[in-house]
């Protein structure tokens, strides 16, 4: 009994598709799927309509997948955007990395303190730790495999930031006579020391800087700097001297030029290397930065990452340069339990001591060629170098004084915006298709309806 009443609302099933989908067909839009089983029709006219409408689908099939890659693909449009006189300029974080940060009396003074009572030959092996220590990059890491055996006899373990900072430049002696936009202004209360993957620099505009021993200073109280299209000037003006007063050459300095989130880190060249040379360095920005509108896209379709989009351990704000210093504290955990100590202190990331410097030293090949997933931020600037200027001093060829200043007012940025959206992805597909989407989505939906009504008439369907 139970089986032939399941049999009864099958074959009713059946029955109910078979006169819905012949209904469907005969008042289709789609052209010629009405006249593939109408009555009364010759069977070659039937056959060829069904070649005919067979055709047209692969051929609309084909063209909606090359849609859907268009989508995947290339969705996104860069324009330019030239409304200057409403825009927000900051200032680039100004990045000055000394070739050789150790001030050499400092040095031989922190290690007379620490080891008053050892002999020569060890307190020379001491100052080249310090100086080591104080110089440390992602470059040189294999320099610490020189510690081994006596030489290592004694040498300290841990805390190598307190080094750093009793023994590295001070800002004081370093720098002075600092002009921001034609104002005189305090250097040391502008120029905060910063440790990262290219050594000790002391850094301008930047959110992250202000500790040496790794604290976290992205959450401290930060104003972005801005100029004004109304500014006497649009520059950073110093002067700079050596690490050491008693130094009689004037050392060279990396000048990095980058956006406030940003770091510099080992993927990406200085923008010049000051040789004293040159008084002025002018540059230009190449801003992008992405509309709302795209966050309707994957990462890997607009190809850029909006900075609340991706949370990391190493800012606040996703920006490129952040996410590969995570990789990269990631693969030196994994490869050596720890980290270096010229990045911040993270929960989770040991600081590594002597042994684990050595470790990552066998390994720093990986930690230099290691390829991340990481994308661009949605808002990114770059700056270039677009003229290097000031008159060189004829007498010693060298010179102190150094300006950082917008070549020009920008005027022109690149604005990233949707091309090819969802929206604009059905429309196309349904135009291709040569039916209306809506009507046959509503009309599949009254069939199943009416369906389910005739097998279960005493359920409200």
């Amino acid at each position: 009994m139970k089986t032939t009443e399941t049999s009864k609302k099958c074959k009713l099933l059946k029955t109910s598709w078979t006169y819905q989908t012949k209904q469907y067909f005969e008042k289709s839009t789609l052209h010629g799927v009405r006249y593939i089983n109408e009555d009364g029709r010759p069977f070659c006219e039937k056959l060829m309509w069904f070649c005919l409408v067979s055709a047209g689908g692969v051929v609309t099939l084909i063209i909606i997948v090359s849609l859907w890659e268009k989508f995947q693909t290339h969705p996104t449009i860069t324009g330019l955007d030239t409304d200057y006189h409403n825009w927000d300029v900051p200032f680039p974080t100004v990045s000055l990395c000394p070739t050789d940060p150790v001030n050499t009396t400092a040095a031989r003074g922190y290690v007379e303190q620490t080891w008053p009572n050892a002999p020569d030959e060890m307190k020379a092996v001491y100052m080249e730790f310090v100086t080591k220590v104080a110089n440390i990059s992602c470059n040189n890491l294999h320099e610490f495999l020189t510690f081994d055996g006596n030489k290592a006899t004694d040498l300290p373990t841990a805390d190598y930031q307190s080094i750093v900072e009793r023994v590295v430049i001070k800002c004081e002696n370093f720098v002075h006579d600092c002009f921001f936009k034609g104002e005189a202004v305090n250097c040391c209360k502008v120029l905060k020391p910063l440790l990262t993957e290219v050594g000790f620099c002391l850094a301008f505009n930047s959110m992250h800087a202000g500790e040496i021993k790794g604290a976290d200073s992205s959450g401290a109280e930060f104003k972005l700097e801005y100029v004004h299209e109304t500014d006497s000037e649009w520059s950073l003006r110093m002067s700079i001297e050596n690490a050491d007063a008693n130094d009689i050459m004037l050392k060279p300095v990396r000048v990095y030029l980058h956006s406030t989130e940003d770091l510099p880190v080992i993927d990406v060249s200085p923008q010049h290397v000051w040789d004293r040379k040159i008084q002025s360095i002018n540059f230009s920005p190449k801003q992008t930065y992405t509309t709302e509108s795209a966050r309707q896209l994957s990462i890997q379709q607009r190809k850029c990452v909006f900075g609340d989009e991706i949370k990391l351990l190493t800012s606040d704000t996703y920006t490129y340069q952040s996410c590969m210093i995570q990789c990269r504290m990631k693969l030196a955990r994994s490869l050596c339990k720890c980290v270096p100590f010229f990045y911040r202190n993270i929960d989770g990331f040991m600081t590594c001591d002597l042994q684990g410097l050595q470790c990552l030293a066998k390994q720093a090949d990986k930690l230099q060629s290691v390829r991340c997933p990481c994308e661009l931020g949605c808002s990114n600037t770059v700056y270039e170098v677009e003229k290097l200027a000031g008159d060189e001093n004829e007498n010693e060829n060298t010179t102190k004084h150094l300006a950082m200043a917008f070549v020009s007012w920008p005027m022109v940025r690149y604005k990233r915006e949707v091309l090819f959206g969802w929206v604009d992805l059905l429309v196309a597909s349904t135009v291709v298709f040569g039916a209306d989407t809506v009507t046959t989505t509503r009309r599949r939906q009254i069939s199943t309806a009416f369906s389910l009504r005739n097998l279960f008439p005493q359920r409200d369907c």
